[in-house]
């Protein structure tokens, strides 16, 4: 009785209009508060971003060198869309010295004081067959802007061999000059 009594009540020309209007205004509430909040969200979400593209990404990697095909070229890049300073990388184990001389470069503390965007820079060389199929652990850390103390800093692990491109490498000016002297060499002995 009283279900039949609210529907007809309900149902009436002038309660029916007052209904549908409060039923749209709920739904038109809730529609504002989802799209409050999925704005907001996009919002934070938009404003990392934009950060996180304008900022520098340093890393240390082994590639092949253009040298000679057996060589290593311990190298610096900056693959961000922002100026790294103060960089400092950490090495280790020490990569092997080239040759007998010890007043080369300590691979194992690297600094450097500034590196733009999409630069790559070689430090140090190596042989290959020396580094074989070893890991080395690698550190670097970098700053947005000079003498900041808020750093970011990245760790991994490398092989010597994830960076080798060996005979796929375009001979260096070194192997040029050892061919160029071999075909000398042939050419005056006869």
């Amino acid at each position: 009785m009283i279900l039949e009594q609210t529907w007809i009540w309900l149902f009436q020309d002038d309660h029916a209009l007052t209904i549908a209007q409060l039923f749209a205004a709920f739904v038109t509430a809730l529609a504002t508060i989802a799209l409050w909040r999925v704005t907001r969200v996009l919002a934070i979400e938009t404003k990392t971003l934009a950060k996180m593209t304008a900022s520098p990404f340093v890393i240390c990697t082994l590639e092949s060198s253009l040298a000679s095909s057996v060589m290593f070229d311990l190298a610096f890049q900056n693959t961000g869309n922002a100026t790294a300073f103060d960089i400092e990388g950490t090495i280790s184990p020490d990569l092997p010295k080239l040759g007998t001389s010890q007043d080369e470069i300590d691979e194992k503390n690297i600094k450097i004081s500034i590196l733009p965007p999409g630069q790559r820079l070689p430090i140090k060389g190596a042989r290959g067959p020396d580094m074989s199929e070893q890991i080395f652990d690698v550190k670097v850390s970098w700053a947005s802007s000079p003498g900041s103390a808020l750093r970011e800093e990245v760790s991994y692990s490398i092989r010597a061999l994830d960076g080798f491109r060996g005979s796929f490498n375009v001979k260096g000016v070194h192997d040029v000059a050892n061919e160029l002297e071999k075909l000398r060499k042939a050419m005056t002995s006869k």
